[in-house]
């Protein structure tokens, strides 16, 4: 968490830093936002493995993770253009009901909600035409919690686990006007969950990460100014 807090107050130092007179500084700049939807792959260890948490006291809950394999969420980009490099805050939120691994039918489907904020850094070939290419890597942080998704002696509880991704970035810039362009993307991120939270275990570092994949295709209308 300490490096990603770091990287974020590197990026928001970059992006409203003033220009000084190295010339780095009178690089053209330009600003943007992007809205759009993501259609989100995955596979990994959700599918196939449970965690235990031993809570204060002493009772072992175990947790089970969703079985959803297709998800469709918002997408949502700001950033800064420093002439051809691009640097992006990403953020993406969607809640739905998923079919949880290990339980019966009855009780399979359960609620859950996941959320991943991401810094992206890209390289725009054939800049600055009407049409660019962007290819880069990007970090993120993310947090999917699921009710009802813990069992134990005590019963059901709600579980979180929280992790940091990796992502080959790659995306498209077509510019109907100076203004205004269409901008689909592709990103592959490497996902590993560290902790893991339920209420009566309190936040735990895990013994052994969860890797998840996360292959999401996105669409997003883009203004810049």
């Amino acid at each position: 968490m300490k490096k990603f807090l770091l990287i974020l107050t590197l990026f928001c130092s970059t992006v409203f830093a003033q220009p000084s007179d190295n010339d780095f500084g009178q690089w053209p700049r330009s600003y943007y936002a992007s809205v759009g939807f993501s259609v989100i792959a995955n596979r990994g260890d959700f599918f196939e493995r449970t965690v235990k948490l031993v809570d204060e006291d002493g009772t072992v809950e175990t947790l089970h993770f969703p079985m959803s394999k297709f998800l469709i969420s918002p997408d949502y980009n700001i950033g800064v253009n420093i002439r051809e490099f691009s640097l992006a805050a990403s953020f993406q939120y969607w809640s739905m009901n998923g079919n949880i691994n290990g339980f019966a039918d009855d009780i399979k489907e359960q609620q859950m909600r996941y959320w991943r904020f991401g810094l992206e850094f890209t390289y725009n070939f054939f800049y600055p035409d009407f049409f660019q290419v962007g290819v880069g890597l990007g970090y993120s942080f993310s947090n999917l919690r699921v009710e009802n998704s813990a069992t134990s002696v005590k019963g059901f509880a709600d579980s979180e686990v929280m992790g940091s991704g990796i992502a080959l970035v790659t995306n498209l810039k077509y510019f109907i006007t100076d203004n205004f362009g269409l901008s689909p993307s592709l990103r592959v991120y490497e996902n590993w969950y560290k902790a893991a939270y339920t209420k009566d275990a309190g936040t735990q570092d895990l013994k052994s990460y969860i890797w998840q994949t996360y292959i999401a295709v996105s669409i997003n209308a883009l203004v810049q100014f």
